[in-house]
């Protein structure tokens, strides 16, 4: 079987989506199939041409073609058809609804007749995170693009909320579907041993930026320095131009000193991160999908949520987390809460390490496997 993977980034390019695709890649070429990534050459930010235009990376071949033109993390390029046509797939796997190659595939699709599956990673997010003209491009391609999707024979959603989402909004159906989660490893670490009843750190990792609501954690934290003298906020990711307003902020209300920046961290640091913290704060209105949940339940570390989409799948209120209004006040007042009940964050970190093992990649990678096997099988 001969699988291709439609892709807006891949490695070296650092990504949730990047992360699935390269994992789903690899693992198929592992169980002996012919696979290959056609994605676009190009990083996030520029660097058009700047990498190789086929090499091969643990046995799958990577083969990029050049954007004609990029909007947003959107590119278009002229080559992608022939590219496809050339390697004569049996299955191609389309990543990330809206993109171009969507539309591109799939008329591909009624003249080769090869299998098609359209992964959408549920790109549902709020005008707040996006801006007014982003927002407005996903509303007028949704309208005039859903057309399209009936000529995939499945499409893999994250959630059930992006499963419902697409039912009602986007007019799929319901038999067309299938929840395929994403996956995370189990770490070296095995649980929060380094965490004691007066830990009082809170963690955030991931993008510093205002599409993740950084400003809520923050102004929610002037609250809880308020009440919690010991408290420390460890903030960790890349900065997306916000992190000069995180000190402003806290320096005009006298609360930087508890405001500790650490940049990017990758591997079993990241795991080591989380172990030691008490509360893992996630101030987005909506995620994907959210696999920093997954990685601080995975050592027992529960979280504080607000807002609707993959965090309550991942994280789900009473179980891995506390859910809070989108109020800097009320926000404060769940992380306040797990941090002064012993009981609680010790309940709730068990529940949410219980939870997180039902998302291994090595109970999830098999399921791709079948899922390719029976779209054929009906061929």
């Amino acid at each position: 079987m001969r699988v291709v993977h439609v892709t807006p980034f891949y490695a070296p390019v650092i990504g949730g989506v990047e992360e699935v695709v390269r994992r789903v890649a690899e693992y198929m070429s592992s169980r002996g199939y012919e696979v290959f990534v056609v994605t676009y050459n190009r990083l996030r930010d520029g660097g058009i041409g700047s990498l190789p235009k086929y090499e091969v990376i643990n046995g799958v071949h990577v083969i990029r073609v050049k954007p004609n033109f990029m909007f947003y993390r959107g590119s278009y390029s002229s080559e992608l058809p022939e590219v496809i046509r050339t390697l004569k797939p049996d299955i191609v796997h389309v990543h990330v609804w809206r993109h171009p190659h969507v539309f591109q595939v799939a008329r591909l699709k009624k003249i080769l007749g090869f299998k098609a599956i359209l992964h959408g990673h549920a790109p549902f997010h709020k005008l707040s995170q996006l801006g007014l003209a982003i927002w407005a491009y996903h509303r007028v391609v949704d309208a005039i693009g859903r057309r399209y999707l009936d000529l995939y024979d499945r499409f893999v959603v994250l959630t059930p909320y992006e499963r419902d989402f697409i039912l009602h909004n986007l007019g799929l159906l319901e038999d067309k579907t299938i929840i395929i989660p994403n996956g995370i490893d189990f770490p070296e670490i095995h649980f929060n041993i380094n965490k004691n009843d007066e830990c009082c750190e809170v963690l955030y990792l991931g993008r510093i930026s205002r599409e993740k609501n950084i400003p809520l954690l923050i102004k929610a934290m002037r609250c809880v320095v308020k009440e919690l003298q010991d408290v420390k906020l460890t903030l960790v990711g890349p900065d997306e131009g916000i992190m000069k307003w995180v000190y402003d902020y806290a320096r005009k209300h006298d609360f930087k000193h508890v405001i500790e920046y650490l940049g990017s961290v990758y591997g079993e640091r990241k795991y080591t991160i989380y172990a030691r913290t008490a509360v893992y704060a996630l101030p987005s209105l909506y995620e994907a999908f959210a696999m920093t949940l997954l990685e601080a339940g995975i050592v027992g570390t529960p979280s504080v949520i607000t807002g609707y989409g993959g965090q309550l799948y991942t994280a789900p209120p009473g179980i891995a987390s506390l859910w809070a209004k989108p109020i800097p006040e009320d926000y404060a007042r769940a992380i306040i809460t797990i941090l002064s009940n012993d009981e609680l964050r010790r309940n709730l970190g068990e529940k949410a390490r219980e939870h997180a093992k039902k998302f291994l990649w090595n109970k999830i990678l098999p399921v791709y496997e079948t899922l390719y096997n029976n779209i054929l099988e009906n061929h």
